[in-house]
């Protein structure tokens, strides 16, 4: 067994107060790995793209030590959507944050809608599908950002990867809930791994006279298809426990990475 935290947060400010409390508590209820849902630890593109530079770079120093610090300090892994500087640009990665290191790999996929155009800010360069995958506690463990999720080739590559769980956290708004029930229920299922999704909350401004609230709703998937536990609509935090005997179970119940051996796809 190995213990998750789901955390389920509003972009946090400067101050570490907040995340330490959380993380805290997370240690001491005997979890080392932690999910966080995309732009918490930075602000959501459409007011980066507003920022000064000086300011996006002061926000992504701060947050990297804070980070790097937490993760030592209580010993513990954390993965989380996070944005760095490279070459005058900015690039959207998955950073998942250790005591002793801190890895960033790039998002495969960015959305490129008229009203949430991620494509035309960063600077991400999609040449070959990469995702962050790691051993954690005897689970192999994989990351896909929320967007990613809804293309075959991303769980193609966590197949390949033997990956037991995957980890999705997502930036979902628009009373989209309903959807990504079912996305991520079949794709656990389908794929027999557990899907643990990290949804933020708070509110987004985006213009004078619109704004965008995120609904939380983060949940945690077995490989059978079900929905295990999930939060409401606040901030807060999951605590869930991944199981290999679950695991195994299901995989010789429905067969079908069996069947796939020796399959081109």
């Amino acid at each position: 067994m190995s213990k998750v935290a789901i955390l389920q947060l509003p972009t946090l400010s400067m101050s570490e107060g907040r995340i330490d409390y959380y993380i805290r508590a997370v240690v001491d209820s005997g979890a080392s790995l932690a999910l966080i849902g995309e732009y918490v630890l930075n602000s959501f593109f459409s007011e980066l793209i507003k920022m000064p530079k000086a300011m996006i770079n002061e926000q992504i120093s701060h947050k990297l030590e804070l980070f790097k610090d937490i993760a030592k300090r209580y010993e513990i892994d954390i993965v989380a959507p996070f944005i760095i500087e490279k070459a005058g640009g900015y690039y959207k990665v998955i950073a998942k944050f250790s005591p002793k290191s801190v890895r960033f790999v790039e998002q495969n996929f960015l959305m490129n809608y008229s009203h949430w155009d991620e494509k035309s800010f960063f600077k991400n360069k999609f040449e070959k599908a990469k995702f962050l995958c790691f051993n954690h506690n005897g689970f192999k463990i994989g990351v896909m950002a929320g967007f990613e999720t809804h293309f075959d080739i991303s769980w193609k590559y966590m197949r390949d990867a033997k990956v037991d769980a995957v980890l999705v956290p997502t930036a979902s708004t628009f009373e989209s809930n309903l959807r990504w029930e079912k996305l991520l229920s079949m794709r656990a299922f389908t794929n027999l791994v557990y899907v643990l999704r990290a949804n933020r909350v708070g509110k987004v401004k985006i213009s004078n006279n619109q704004s965008w609230e995120f609904y939380g709703d983060s949940f945690a998937v077995s490989p059978n298809g079900k929905i295990s536990s999930r939060l409401s609509f606040e901030e807060g935090v999951l605590l869930f426990e991944l199981s290999k005997k679950e695991i195994k179970d299901e995989r010789k119940l429905w067969k079908f990475t069996e069947i796939l051996k020796g399959i081109d796809e």
